[in-house]
């Protein structure tokens, strides 16, 4: 069986940019100022040409919308898994803190992210996610890494369901997203 080619996985990666939008401004959000958060609205702008705003309010939970072609509400929580956080497809290696989650549902697919922070490596990232995912059915596509940032990419359901794994290190700090857009029957 051969590996869904990348050009066939191009119209998702529209919804994992705009959710990596969302965690990275929820992350960016979220270190800039402890308890400073009440009350301010943090914008991004993904590639894709679709817009994220994020506003935070003082339960550390937010809301974001994302338009491309339609407009979606997510919902978004900092520091812990947002409700409905598909927790048994994408699990949180051991030692990991959360620093950002989101989940935005749709009738054909959801889209989820997850960023966290952990002293694990790259490539101990890397081999816990492709442990579990191939586990779950994923095929890892090939290669390891984009442009020098270690990342990986995961498929299954005919290239429906697709997981990319991102990890940027600084210091002896780990900073991981885990972006994923999967079907309905995933998210029970």
């Amino acid at each position: 069986m051969n590996p869904t080619p990348l050009r066939a996985l191009a119209p998702r990666r529209k919804q994992l940019l705009a959710a990596a939008a969302v965690s990275t401004a929820l992350l960016l959000g979220a270190c800039s100022g402890a308890g400073e958060t009440a009350g301010t609205t943090t914008s991004a702008s993904a590639t894709s040409g679709a817009t994220v705003a994020a506003t935070s309010s003082s339960a550390s939970s937010t809301s974001a919308s994302a338009s491309s072609t339609a407009t979606a509400t997510a919902q978004t929580a900092i520091k812990e898994l947002v409700a409905g956080f598909p927790a048994k497809v994408i699990p949180l290696p051991k030692g990991a803190q959360i620093q950002a989650s989101s989940l935005e549902t749709g009738s054909t697919v959801s889209t989820t992210s997850l960023t966290a922070t952990t002293t694990e490596t790259p490539a101990q990232i890397l081999a816990f996610y492709t442990k579990s995912f191939t586990a779950q059915g994923f095929k890892a596509q090939p290669g390891d890494a984009v442009d020098g940032v270690p990342l990986k990419t995961y498929v299954r359901a005919a290239g429906k369901e697709i997981i990319t794994v991102s990890v940027v290190v600084t210091s002896a700090t780990s900073t991981f997203t885990v972006g994923a857009t999967l079907l309905p029957a995933s998210m029970k």
